[in-house]
């Protein structure tokens, strides 16, 4: 926290609650809105989540940092630091039977009163709690308090009035010899225990970060840099932290501390918080000064271990949870990728950051995808009609039915088709019809008239069979059927003309070329506009304006 502007801390083992703290502290339990009324004292966060004020804690003046007691009990115990270097244990509605109790209201006094910047709860040994000041010369700025410690009050702080506790009527324990003392003469800006060790503490100092090994406290690891504020370690790649200096953000790889692993320029503003979500590997978000956008980082892809060779792939995002300037936000400890946001009035929101979605066909055509952790399929009702499938489907369907391939009996192939479909039902029975009647007596025609290897003509195509130069051309002095007008008109004569018109059902077999029967049947069966087209492509043009007019009366 920096100034009055507002921080969030949610519950460590209460998923739906958080405190707010500025000028004091407020914890909010937060609860699925089950209409779109609000109840009295709450304050709308999103549209499925409210949140309601269970208690304020106003009895910690000149707050400036908050860290939340890792165990569950007391499960409300919190550390506050002060503008005056006090460390002071308080509590947001405390369990009065509670075994650690008597912890509320105790205090940790350095020698030289100077800001408190930072806050840090051992994950392991929750007894001791780091704590960062600012720079003294006659003083250490990293203090461990262990907060079992007796009462060791002593000369200045005897002289001084000790704080009551909120809630107490008996004055709190007051502690002045810390556990350990590290980074003297320098200022300390923030502080992280790293998890793989429970003895290692990481500290963001004036002008280098530090490994602190409190095995042995005479030395210490440590690299020249400004990027001091905010060190984090990543929560599923312990050896991987990040800090940050004005507007950049420093990825190091602890293995290979001597310089950052990469470095991510951000806006021209400075950063004021960056933290990793709890519930997604590798997700680092980045908030700037007066700022409503909140930056995200995807490094899910970069190499394990980071090679001195290797690039990091970094996917970078940006999100607006609301239009007012974000003065903090909070990732939820285990809902995936929802945070909430505050702005420097208090108005907060309830946020989920929702992950690019990405989409994968499978060869049998269904579709998958994922979002976060879920993995989605979409795959065709088997129940669903052929009819109502996608064509990739039916097409894949009718292969392994070996649909097409019945050459002996070729009407069945509209069984292995799925006999649903009368058109296709319609098609086969004609192919069946042309090869084995129309297209064979060619075939034996065509036999008898020429002798040698020719090859058959079933499987030929139409567009072989009319190139064949067996047919004759006449040049005929002919008058179009409806006109008195007389010209020239080419008309072409071959069996294999002939066989075309008898595939497209035009003609009967034989080398007549009357297509008044075929326009008879289309009359017949109401196909007015095919029966003028035919009429028309056989140059009758009074036949086609005859079928149109009788079509025309037929319809009304």
């Amino acid at each position: 926290m920096s100034g009055s502007k507002p921080d969030i801390l949610w519950a460590p083992h209460h998923v739906d609650r958080f405190v707010v703290c500025d000028s004091e502290l407020s914890l909010y339990h937060i609860e699925s809105a089950v209409s779109s009324e609000l109840k009295a004292g709450s304050l709308r966060l999103s549209e499925e989540t409210t949140a309601t004020l269970l208690s304020i804690n106003s009895d910690t003046p000149y707050l400036k940092c908050v860290a939340w007691y890792p165990k569950y009990d007391p499960e409300c115990l919190l550390a506050v630091g002060q503008a005056n270097g006090r460390v002071v244990l308080t509590s947001l509605g405390q369990d009065h039977n509670s075994k650690c109790k008597d912890l509320i209201g105790k205090e940790f006094v350095p020698k030289h009163a100077r800001q408190c910047n930072t806050l840090a709860w051992n994950p392991l040994d929750s007894n001791w709690l780091a704590a960062g000041l600012d720079k003294h010369r006659a003083d250490f700025s990293v203090l461990i308090w262990d907060i079992s410690s007796k009462y060791t009050l002593e000369t200045p702080v005897a002289t001084e009035k000790v704080r009551l506790s909120a809630g107490d009527t008996e004055a709190g324990v007051v502690v002045t010899k810390p556990l350990y003392e590290l980074g003297q003469n320098d200022a300390c800006l923030s502080l992280c225990w790293l998890p793989r060790d429970q003895k290692l503490l990481l500290a963001g100092m004036h002008r280098n970060l530090a490994i602190f090994d409190l095995r042995n406290t005479g030395q210490k690891m440590f690299v020249n840099t400004k990027a001091v504020q905010g060190v984090t370690v990543d929560p599923y790649f312990h050896d991987r932290v990040a800090s940050f200096y004005e507007g950049q953000v420093a990825i190091w790889d602890l293995r290979k501390f001597e310089k950052p692993v990469l470095t991510l320029t951000e806006q021209p503003k400075p950063l004021t918080k960056v933290a990793w979500c709890p519930t997604r590997t590798g997700l680092l978000a980045t908030l700037t000064r007066d700022s409503n956008i909140i930056k995200l980082y995807d490094m899910q892809h970069t190499p394990t271990p980071i090679g001195d060779e290797t690039e990091p792939t970094i996917i970078e995002r940006s999100v607006q949870p609301c239009e007012h300037y974000i003065a903090s936000f909070a990732w939820h400890p285990t809902n995936q990728n929802r945070m909430v946001v505050v702005t420097p009035n208090r108005t907060m929101s309830d946020f989920t950051v929702f992950e690019r979605i990405s989409l994968a066909w499978s060869p049998i055509t269904s579709l998958m995808w994922a979002c976060g952790r879920h993995l989605y399929e979409c795959t065709e009702d088997g129940k669903a009609s052929s009819l109502e499938k996608d064509i990739a489907t039916k097409m894949r369907l009718r292969a392994l039915s070996r649909y097409g391939l019945d050459t002996e009996q070729v009407w069945r192939n509209h069984i292995l088709a799925g006999n649903e479909d009368l058109q296709l039902k319609s098609l086969w029975y004609t192919l069946h019809y042309i090869l084995h009647n129309v297209v064979q007596q060619y075939t034996e025609d065509m036999d008898q008239k020429f002798t040698g290897n020719k090859g058959s003509l079933v499987y030929a195509g139409i567009k072989s069979i009319v190139k064949t130069s067996m047919g004759t051309t006449e040049n005929l002095r002919h008058s179009r059927s409806g006109s008195d007008r007389q010209a020239d008109i080419i008309q072409y004569r071959s069996e294999e003309r002939s066989l075309a018109l008898q595939l497209c059902g035009w003609i009967k077999k034989g080398t007549d070329l009357d297509v008044e029967p075929f326009l008879n049947s289309l009359e017949q069966e109401g196909d007015w506009e095919r029966a003028a087209a035919v009429a028309l492509f056989n140059l009758d043009i009074r036949r086609a304006m005859q079928i149109l007019n009788k079509g025309a009366s037929w319809q009304r």
